[in-house]
């Protein structure tokens, strides 16, 4: 496979004294609200200046996240509840309620509910009937669809 060449971003993609855009302040607000639920101890390597520019965010961010990678994981917050906050609640199964008795339907298999059934219009197929002979009936000599011609292989 061919490599798909990429071009490096130009060099004023990252200005360090640009002012944060929307989605880097949004970021920075997420990062915000898991701080307040770290420790004391974690809080003071985290720099608690206001953050205006891209610089500023970048330190914020990558401070941020060293805490939260560097900080332990328990067997209880071990998993998708890893930053205490709102839990997971598994939702309920619901089972399906029983058929009440004696209500018959279409695709029973049980020989007593299904010879209780109306008779189909038409009548039972040709083989069935009683005199009949299967290998006289007009359709003996029809070919089924999944059956392969004679002769050809």
């Amino acid at each position: 496979m061919e490599p798909i060449h990429v071009p490096r971003p130009p060099a004023e993609a990252f200005n360090k004294n640009r002012r944060v855009s929307d989605l880097i302040r949004a970021q920075v607000n997420h990062f915000k609200h898991l701080e307040q639920k770290l420790s004391p101890e974690q809080r003071r390597n985290i720099p608690q200046d206001g953050v205006t520019t891209e610089g500023e965010a970048a330190g914020y961010i990558g401070a941020m996240t060293a805490a939260l990678i560097a900080r332990p994981v328990t067997s209880a917050a071990a998993g998708p509840q890893a930053i205490p906050g709102p839990r997971l609640v598994a939702s309920r199964r619901r089972i399906p309620p029983e058929p009440a008795e004696g209500i018959a339907i279409a695709a029973v298999a049980d020989p007593k509910v299904a010879s209780s059934a109306p008779p189909i219009a038409g009548g039972a197929p040709a083989a069935k009937k009683k005199g009949v002979d299967s290998k006289s009936s007009p359709r003996s000599g029809v070919k089924s669809r999944n059956s392969p011609p004679k002769g050809k292989k």
